[in-house]
């Protein structure tokens, strides 16, 4: 093979490789939808009837407990973009508590921040919340991702155009040249 074609491969190959440090640091499974998963709402009106089943669910972590052996997250549940990204609103309203194996830093997943599980429903666990007795369905989380602050798109500046003429070319009036 020539040196030329050394070359492009060299630079097909740095471009490749360029491409694939900007990709998404999200893993694929929590990408991917979950078909038939029971939505918050149900799983808290009727906890013992999924049991086991497989679930993505996301949102704002309110608190966390470290155990032992495990950390627990209590998280209000939102809505889920198509990746897996918890919306900023809506949602069913419903609180779920994530348990993760291992130790997590209360500093880096603190309260506000959002986050996105995967894996299968434990038993429901009644915890107080204020004076009233809450029922928080229980993940065992197999994977989960901790996403950066949502910032908001900026909002459009609009900049009229100069030179813009909403008449042309077909004009009310004769066309006048302006005199500075």
């Amino acid at each position: 093979m020539s040196a030329k074609l050394y070359r492009r491969l060299g630079i097909v190959g740095l471009f490749c490789s360029l491409l694939t440090a900007c990709a998404s640091k999200v893993p694929m499974e929590l990408r991917q939808q979950i078909p038939n998963a029971p939505p918050q709402g149900q799983v808290q009106s009727e906890p013992g009837r999924y049991l086991g089943q497989e679930v993505r669910w996301g949102g704002e972590i309110l608190g966390l407990r470290n155990g032992v052996d495990s950390t627990e997250l209590e998280i209000f549940g939102r809505a889920l973009f198509n990746d897996g990204e918890p919306r900023t609103d809506g949602g069913d309203g419903v609180r779920f508590i994530a348990r993760v194996r291992g130790f997590l830093d209360p500093a880096e997943y603190r309260p506000e921040k959002r986050i996105t599980v995967r894996g299968r429903l434990d038993e429901a666990v009644t915890r107080p919340v204020g004076e009233f007795p809450y029922l928080y369905p229980v993940v065992n989380v197999e994977v989960f991702h901790l996403w950066p602050k949502f910032e908001p798109p900026p909002q459009a500046i609009w900049v009229q155009d100069p030179f813009y003429d909403p008449w042309w070319p077909w004009r009310p009036y004769p066309y006048r040249p302006h005199r500075w």
